[in-house]
Protein backbone atom coordinates (compact mmCIF):
# COMPACT_ATOMS: atom_id res chain seq x y z
CA UNK A 1 0.00 0.00 0.00
CA UNK A 2 3.22 2.38 1.12
CA UNK A 3 4.15 2.21 -2.56
CA UNK A 4 1.64 3.79 -3.85
CA UNK A 5 3.12 6.99 -2.76
CA UNK A 6 6.70 6.01 -2.96
CA UNK A 7 7.13 8.59 -0.27
CA UNK A 8 5.85 8.64 2.93
CA UNK A 9 6.01 12.38 3.86
CA UNK A 10 4.06 13.35 0.70
CA UNK A 11 1.13 12.54 3.18
CA UNK A 12 2.23 14.54 6.18
CA UNK A 13 3.31 17.42 3.62
CA UNK A 14 0.78 18.05 1.36
CA UNK A 15 -2.16 18.99 3.45
CA UNK A 16 -0.02 21.63 5.21
CA UNK A 17 1.04 22.65 1.52
CA UNK A 18 -2.40 23.23 0.59
CA UNK A 19 -4.41 23.80 3.92
CA UNK A 20 -6.36 27.09 3.41
CA UNK A 21 -4.95 28.42 6.59
CA UNK A 22 -1.64 28.56 5.18
CA UNK A 23 -2.34 30.24 1.99
CA UNK A 24 -4.56 32.66 3.27
CA UNK A 25 -1.29 34.00 5.71
CA UNK A 26 0.73 36.74 4.07
CA UNK A 27 4.23 36.96 5.44
CA UNK A 28 4.48 39.95 7.74
CA UNK A 29 7.01 42.77 7.09
CA UNK A 30 8.75 42.20 10.50
CA UNK A 31 10.02 39.00 9.45
CA UNK A 32 11.26 38.29 13.20
CA UNK A 33 7.72 37.30 13.68
CA UNK A 34 6.73 35.07 10.78
CA UNK A 35 5.19 32.27 12.99
CA UNK A 36 5.12 29.19 12.58
CA UNK A 37 5.10 29.22 8.61
CA UNK A 38 7.58 31.33 7.41
CA UNK A 39 11.00 31.56 7.99
CA UNK A 40 12.11 34.58 10.15
CA UNK A 41 14.98 35.43 7.90
CA UNK A 42 13.55 36.39 5.19
CA UNK A 43 9.74 35.97 5.61
CA UNK A 44 9.59 33.17 2.65
CA UNK A 45 6.96 30.21 3.49
CA UNK A 46 9.04 27.52 5.50
CA UNK A 47 7.27 24.97 7.70
CA UNK A 48 10.91 24.32 9.59
CA UNK A 49 9.23 25.83 12.76
CA UNK A 50 5.82 24.34 12.55
CA UNK A 51 7.78 20.83 11.80
CA UNK A 52 10.63 21.19 15.04
CA UNK A 53 7.06 22.24 17.46
CA UNK A 54 4.37 20.25 15.92
CA UNK A 55 3.01 17.73 18.33
CA UNK A 56 -0.47 15.90 19.46
CA UNK A 57 -3.25 15.06 16.67
CA UNK A 58 -2.75 16.19 13.32
CA UNK A 59 -4.77 15.39 9.62
CA UNK A 60 -3.07 14.31 7.14
CA UNK A 61 -4.16 13.86 3.54
CA UNK A 62 -1.95 13.07 0.02
CA UNK A 63 -2.38 12.41 -3.55
CA UNK A 64 -2.00 9.20 -5.58
CA UNK A 65 -1.14 9.31 -8.73
CA UNK A 66 0.44 5.62 -9.63
CA UNK A 67 -0.29 4.66 -12.94
CA UNK A 68 -1.02 0.96 -12.05
CA UNK A 69 -4.11 2.39 -10.40
CA UNK A 70 -4.84 5.67 -11.42
CA UNK A 71 -5.45 9.10 -9.75
CA UNK A 72 -6.68 8.89 -5.94
CA UNK A 73 -6.41 10.10 -2.48
CA UNK A 74 -5.29 9.55 0.66
CA UNK A 75 -6.87 10.68 4.22
CA UNK A 76 -5.90 10.09 8.08
CA UNK A 77 -5.16 10.89 10.86
CA UNK A 78 -1.38 11.36 12.29
CA UNK A 79 -0.33 11.59 16.18
CA UNK A 80 3.50 12.50 17.08
CA UNK A 81 4.46 11.48 20.23
CA UNK A 82 6.30 14.18 20.66
CA UNK A 83 7.94 17.06 19.16
CA UNK A 84 11.17 16.90 17.22
CA UNK A 85 12.35 19.87 19.59
CA UNK A 86 11.85 18.31 22.60
CA UNK A 87 13.23 14.57 21.66
CA UNK A 88 16.22 16.73 20.34
CA UNK A 89 16.61 18.76 23.54
CA UNK A 90 16.33 15.68 25.32
CA UNK A 91 19.11 13.66 23.63
CA UNK A 92 21.43 16.90 24.11
CA UNK A 93 21.07 17.06 28.06
CA UNK A 94 21.85 13.59 28.46
CA UNK A 95 24.96 13.69 26.84
CA UNK A 96 28.07 14.74 28.57
CA UNK A 97 29.09 17.85 26.58
CA UNK A 98 25.58 18.67 25.39
CA UNK A 99 26.07 17.85 21.75
CA UNK A 100 23.35 16.06 19.33
CA UNK A 101 24.69 13.66 17.59
CA UNK A 102 21.77 12.15 15.97
CA UNK A 103 18.68 13.78 15.31
CA UNK A 104 15.59 11.46 16.44
CA UNK A 105 12.62 11.14 14.62
CA UNK A 106 9.51 11.66 16.78
CA UNK A 107 7.32 8.47 17.47
CA UNK A 108 4.01 8.47 15.69
CA UNK A 109 0.89 6.47 15.22
CA UNK A 110 -1.44 6.93 11.83
CA UNK A 111 -4.35 5.53 10.65
CA UNK A 112 -5.46 6.43 7.43
CA UNK A 113 -7.30 5.33 4.12
CA UNK A 114 -7.44 5.36 0.40
CA UNK A 115 -9.05 5.32 -2.89
CA UNK A 116 -8.46 5.58 -6.39
CA UNK A 117 -10.32 5.91 -9.86
CA UNK A 118 -10.13 1.99 -11.37
CA UNK A 119 -12.03 1.22 -7.80
CA UNK A 120 -8.63 0.36 -5.20
CA UNK A 121 -8.80 1.41 -1.93
CA UNK A 122 -7.60 0.33 1.40
CA UNK A 123 -6.41 1.69 4.91
CA UNK A 124 -4.40 0.37 7.83
CA UNK A 125 -2.77 1.92 11.22
CA UNK A 126 0.85 2.52 11.14
CA UNK A 127 2.96 3.00 14.63
CA UNK A 128 6.29 4.60 14.32
CA UNK A 129 8.36 4.28 17.92
CA UNK A 130 11.83 6.03 18.43
CA UNK A 131 13.78 4.74 21.92
CA UNK A 132 16.86 5.02 23.73
CA UNK A 133 18.21 8.47 21.97
CA UNK A 134 17.03 6.70 18.26
CA UNK A 135 18.85 3.79 19.36
CA UNK A 136 16.23 1.28 18.66
CA UNK A 137 13.70 1.81 16.10
CA UNK A 138 10.25 -0.27 15.94
CA UNK A 139 7.58 0.06 12.81
CA UNK A 140 4.58 -2.02 13.04
CA UNK A 141 1.47 -1.88 10.64
CA UNK A 142 -2.00 -3.75 10.10
CA UNK A 143 -3.76 -2.67 6.53
CA UNK A 144 -6.59 -4.35 4.58
CA UNK A 145 -6.77 -3.25 0.77
CA UNK A 146 -8.49 -4.37 -2.59
CA UNK A 147 -6.48 -3.68 -5.13
CA UNK A 148 -7.29 -3.49 -8.81
CA UNK A 149 -4.15 -4.58 -10.94
CA UNK A 150 -3.28 -5.53 -14.03
CA UNK A 151 -1.00 -9.22 -14.88
CA UNK A 152 1.56 -8.71 -17.73
CA UNK A 153 3.21 -12.11 -17.04
CA UNK A 154 6.60 -12.88 -15.81
CA UNK A 155 8.51 -11.94 -18.84
CA UNK A 156 11.38 -14.06 -20.79
CA UNK A 157 9.46 -16.83 -22.65
CA UNK A 158 6.03 -16.84 -21.04
CA UNK A 159 4.05 -13.82 -22.23
CA UNK A 160 0.67 -13.20 -22.96
CA UNK A 161 -0.98 -13.08 -25.81
CA UNK A 162 -2.42 -9.19 -24.67
CA UNK A 163 -0.74 -6.65 -23.03
CA UNK A 164 -1.97 -7.29 -19.28
CA UNK A 165 -5.11 -9.33 -17.56
CA UNK A 166 -7.26 -7.78 -15.05
CA UNK A 167 -7.39 -9.33 -11.79
CA UNK A 168 -8.04 -8.10 -7.99
CA UNK A 169 -5.76 -8.39 -4.69
CA UNK A 170 -7.83 -8.43 -1.49
CA UNK A 171 -6.95 -8.94 2.28
CA UNK A 172 -4.70 -7.72 4.94
CA UNK A 173 -1.19 -8.01 5.88
CA UNK A 174 0.89 -7.61 9.25
CA UNK A 175 4.59 -5.97 9.22
CA UNK A 176 6.69 -6.12 12.56
CA UNK A 177 10.20 -4.62 12.09
CA UNK A 178 12.95 -3.62 14.83
CA UNK A 179 16.10 -2.17 14.09
CA UNK A 180 18.91 -1.17 16.42
CA UNK A 181 21.69 1.24 15.99
CA UNK A 182 25.20 -0.33 16.36
CA UNK A 183 26.99 1.35 19.10
CA UNK A 184 27.22 5.77 17.27
CA UNK A 185 27.82 4.40 14.29
CA UNK A 186 25.44 4.93 11.14
CA UNK A 187 24.74 1.54 11.33
CA UNK A 188 21.42 -0.45 11.88
CA UNK A 189 20.91 -4.27 12.49
CA UNK A 190 17.49 -5.97 12.97
CA UNK A 191 14.76 -8.34 11.83
CA UNK A 192 11.14 -8.00 10.60
CA UNK A 193 8.62 -10.47 10.41
CA UNK A 194 5.87 -10.11 7.54
CA UNK A 195 1.95 -11.95 7.65
CA UNK A 196 -0.26 -11.54 4.54
CA UNK A 197 -3.54 -13.61 3.68
CA UNK A 198 -4.89 -12.41 0.28
CA UNK A 199 -7.21 -13.54 -2.21
CA UNK A 200 -6.56 -13.08 -5.97
CA UNK A 201 -9.36 -12.98 -8.54
CA UNK A 202 -8.56 -12.92 -12.47
CA UNK A 203 -11.11 -11.53 -14.67
CA UNK A 204 -13.24 -14.88 -15.37
CA UNK A 205 -14.28 -13.47 -19.40
CA UNK A 206 -10.61 -14.61 -20.44
CA UNK A 207 -11.19 -14.84 -24.12
CA UNK A 208 -7.68 -16.69 -24.38
CA UNK A 209 -6.30 -20.30 -23.93
CA UNK A 210 -4.65 -19.54 -20.67
CA UNK A 211 -1.08 -21.20 -20.72
CA UNK A 212 -0.04 -23.98 -18.05
CA UNK A 213 2.17 -21.52 -15.95
CA UNK A 214 -0.56 -18.90 -15.81
CA UNK A 215 -1.33 -18.09 -11.74
CA UNK A 216 -4.96 -19.68 -10.72
CA UNK A 217 -7.61 -17.74 -11.85
CA UNK A 218 -8.97 -17.49 -7.77
CA UNK A 219 -7.13 -18.60 -5.02
CA UNK A 220 -6.40 -17.43 -1.53
CA UNK A 221 -2.62 -16.96 -0.43
CA UNK A 222 -1.38 -17.04 2.89
CA UNK A 223 2.31 -15.69 3.32
CA UNK A 224 4.47 -15.75 6.35
CA UNK A 225 8.07 -14.75 6.32
CA UNK A 226 11.29 -13.53 8.84
CA UNK A 227 13.57 -10.85 7.44
CA UNK A 228 17.23 -9.99 8.43
CA UNK A 229 17.76 -6.71 7.36
CA UNK A 230 20.97 -4.26 7.82
CA UNK A 231 21.00 -0.32 7.04
CA UNK A 232 24.01 2.30 6.88
CA UNK A 233 22.75 5.88 6.26
CA UNK A 234 25.58 8.85 6.56
CA UNK A 235 23.48 11.22 4.62
CA UNK A 236 22.89 14.66 5.96
CA UNK A 237 19.29 14.53 5.86
CA UNK A 238 16.38 11.84 5.22
CA UNK A 239 14.53 14.09 3.47
CA UNK A 240 16.14 15.47 0.73
CA UNK A 241 19.88 14.60 1.05
CA UNK A 242 22.90 16.80 -0.61
CA UNK A 243 25.24 14.74 0.51
CA UNK A 244 25.92 10.67 2.04
CA UNK A 245 24.84 7.32 1.17
CA UNK A 246 22.10 5.08 2.28
CA UNK A 247 22.86 1.24 1.70
CA UNK A 248 19.93 -1.41 2.81
CA UNK A 249 19.95 -4.88 2.10
CA UNK A 250 17.21 -7.43 3.41
CA UNK A 251 16.64 -11.40 2.92
CA UNK A 252 12.84 -12.94 4.20
CA UNK A 253 12.48 -16.78 4.77
CA UNK A 254 9.10 -17.70 3.91
CA UNK A 255 8.66 -21.18 5.44
CA UNK A 256 5.42 -22.84 6.62
CA UNK A 257 7.00 -22.61 10.16
CA UNK A 258 6.19 -18.95 9.62
CA UNK A 259 2.61 -19.07 8.09
CA UNK A 260 2.86 -19.59 4.77
CA UNK A 261 1.35 -22.21 2.87
CA UNK A 262 5.04 -22.02 0.38
CA UNK A 263 8.25 -22.08 0.74
CA UNK A 264 9.97 -19.17 -1.20
CA UNK A 265 12.98 -16.91 -0.59
CA UNK A 266 13.53 -12.84 -1.32
CA UNK A 267 16.29 -10.81 -1.13
CA UNK A 268 17.31 -6.96 -2.34
CA UNK A 269 19.87 -4.73 -1.75
CA UNK A 270 19.19 -0.83 -2.62
CA UNK A 271 22.12 1.62 -2.60
CA UNK A 272 21.39 5.40 -2.46
CA UNK A 273 23.98 7.89 -2.75
CA UNK A 274 24.12 12.03 -3.12
CA UNK A 275 27.22 13.94 -4.02
CA UNK A 276 27.59 17.53 -4.53
CA UNK A 277 29.40 18.26 -7.73
CA UNK A 278 29.34 22.18 -7.33
CA UNK A 279 27.59 24.98 -4.83
CA UNK A 280 24.18 24.98 -6.58
CA UNK A 281 24.29 21.49 -8.19
CA UNK A 282 23.72 17.74 -6.48
CA UNK A 283 24.01 14.75 -8.42
CA UNK A 284 22.41 11.41 -6.90
CA UNK A 285 22.75 7.49 -7.80
CA UNK A 286 20.16 4.50 -6.99
CA UNK A 287 21.23 0.58 -7.62
CA UNK A 288 18.37 -1.53 -6.66
CA UNK A 289 19.16 -5.24 -7.38
CA UNK A 290 16.13 -8.20 -6.32
CA UNK A 291 16.01 -11.78 -5.93
CA UNK A 292 13.61 -14.13 -5.43
CA UNK A 293 13.76 -17.84 -5.51
CA UNK A 294 11.35 -20.96 -5.04
CA UNK A 295 7.24 -20.72 -5.12
CA UNK A 296 7.21 -17.31 -4.84
CA UNK A 297 3.58 -16.36 -5.54
CA UNK A 298 3.24 -13.94 -8.81
CA UNK A 299 2.13 -10.64 -7.12
CA UNK A 300 5.00 -11.32 -5.04
CA UNK A 301 7.65 -11.36 -8.04
CA UNK A 302 10.59 -8.71 -7.79
CA UNK A 303 8.93 -5.86 -10.63
CA UNK A 304 11.28 -2.77 -11.76
CA UNK A 305 10.45 0.29 -9.25
CA UNK A 306 11.10 3.60 -11.67
CA UNK A 307 9.28 7.20 -11.62
CA UNK A 308 7.44 6.72 -15.05
CA UNK A 309 7.09 2.95 -15.43
CA UNK A 310 3.73 1.24 -13.22
CA UNK A 311 3.90 -0.84 -10.84
CA UNK A 312 4.88 -4.98 -11.42
CA UNK A 313 4.84 -3.93 -15.42
CA UNK A 314 8.61 -5.53 -16.03
CA UNK A 315 8.55 -8.69 -13.31
CA UNK A 316 10.90 -11.54 -13.00
CA UNK A 317 13.13 -13.59 -10.41
CA UNK A 318 15.71 -10.82 -11.03
CA UNK A 319 15.76 -7.51 -11.39
CA UNK A 320 17.92 -4.36 -11.24
CA UNK A 321 17.20 -0.86 -12.00
CA UNK A 322 19.62 2.24 -12.10
CA UNK A 323 18.64 5.74 -11.74
CA UNK A 324 20.75 8.87 -11.92
CA UNK A 325 19.19 12.47 -10.99
CA UNK A 326 20.72 15.89 -11.08
CA UNK A 327 18.97 18.77 -9.18
CA UNK A 328 20.05 22.51 -10.08
CA UNK A 329 19.04 24.73 -6.75
CA UNK A 330 18.35 28.21 -9.05
CA UNK A 331 18.02 30.07 -6.15
CA UNK A 332 17.87 29.35 -2.12
CA UNK A 333 14.36 27.74 -2.21
CA UNK A 334 13.59 26.43 -6.05
CA UNK A 335 15.44 23.64 -7.83
CA UNK A 336 14.96 22.43 -10.81
CA UNK A 337 15.97 18.05 -11.51
CA UNK A 338 16.30 16.21 -14.53
CA UNK A 339 16.63 12.20 -13.97
CA UNK A 340 17.18 9.41 -16.42
CA UNK A 341 17.43 5.32 -15.68
CA UNK A 342 16.64 1.99 -16.54
CA UNK A 343 15.54 -1.20 -15.55
CA UNK A 344 16.12 -4.77 -16.50
CA UNK A 345 13.83 -8.56 -15.08
CA UNK A 346 14.79 -11.85 -16.00
CA UNK A 347 12.33 -14.45 -15.82
CA UNK A 348 14.73 -17.22 -15.19
CA UNK A 349 18.00 -16.69 -14.32
CA UNK A 350 20.75 -13.66 -14.24
CA UNK A 351 22.55 -14.42 -17.56
CA UNK A 352 19.12 -13.34 -18.75
CA UNK A 353 20.08 -10.07 -18.52
CA UNK A 354 20.47 -8.53 -22.07
CA UNK A 355 21.64 -4.72 -22.03
CA UNK A 356 19.50 -3.58 -24.68
CA UNK A 357 16.78 -5.19 -23.19
CA UNK A 358 16.95 -2.38 -20.22
CA UNK A 359 13.27 -0.49 -19.69
CA UNK A 360 14.27 3.46 -20.20
CA UNK A 361 12.12 5.96 -18.07
CA UNK A 362 13.71 9.52 -17.34
CA UNK A 363 11.97 13.15 -16.80
CA UNK A 364 12.12 15.92 -14.77
CA UNK A 365 10.52 18.13 -12.08
CA UNK A 366 10.99 20.95 -9.46
CA UNK A 367 11.43 21.11 -5.81
CA UNK A 368 10.60 24.20 -3.38
CA UNK A 369 12.53 24.08 -0.43
CA UNK A 370 9.66 23.80 2.04
CA UNK A 371 12.07 23.76 5.34
CA UNK A 372 15.34 24.83 5.52
CA UNK A 373 16.38 23.69 9.06
CA UNK A 374 15.15 19.59 8.32
CA UNK A 375 16.42 20.21 4.48
CA UNK A 376 12.68 18.97 3.16
CA UNK A 377 12.05 20.03 -0.56
CA UNK A 378 8.41 19.40 -2.05
CA UNK A 379 7.44 19.85 -5.75
CA UNK A 380 6.37 17.35 -8.47
CA UNK A 381 8.03 15.21 -11.09
CA UNK A 382 7.34 14.59 -14.31
CA UNK A 383 8.02 10.98 -15.95
CA UNK A 384 8.42 9.27 -19.34
CA UNK A 385 8.81 5.86 -20.15
CA UNK A 386 8.02 3.27 -23.48
CA UNK A 387 4.28 2.70 -21.65
CA UNK A 388 3.39 5.24 -19.85
CA UNK A 389 4.00 8.92 -18.53
CA UNK A 390 2.75 9.55 -14.94
CA UNK A 391 3.05 12.83 -12.80
CA UNK A 392 4.31 12.63 -9.33
CA UNK A 393 3.64 14.74 -6.08
CA UNK A 394 7.05 13.74 -4.05
CA UNK A 395 8.15 15.50 -0.62
CA UNK A 396 11.97 14.53 0.65
CA UNK A 397 13.14 11.99 -2.11
CA UNK A 398 11.87 9.91 -4.80
CA UNK A 399 13.87 7.09 -3.69
CA UNK A 400 11.36 5.70 -1.05
CA UNK A 401 12.72 2.48 0.37
CA UNK A 402 11.02 -0.98 0.14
Amino acid sequence: MLSLLRNPWVIFTVLIFFSPQVLAQEAPEDTSKSGLFFDPDNGALDFSAFLNTAKGFLPVGGLITEPAVGYGGMLGLLFLHDSLENRAQKVAESNPNGTLKHLPPPSMTSVMGFLTENGTWGGGVYHLGVFKEDRIRYTGGLFYNNMELEYYGPGGDFRLPMDSVSYTLEGFFIVQQLLSRVADSNLFLGASYKFMSLDTRFDFNLDFEVPEWFPPLERNIKSGGASIIAEYDSRNTVFTPDTGMDFITQMTFFEEALGSDRHFFKAYANLRGWVPLQRSFVLGMRVDANFSDGDTPFFMLPFVDMRGISLSRYQGQYTLATEAELRWDVNRRWSLLGFVGSGWAASDQMSDYVLKDGHMAGGTGFRYLISRVFGIRTGMDFAWSEDDFALYFTTGTAWGQK
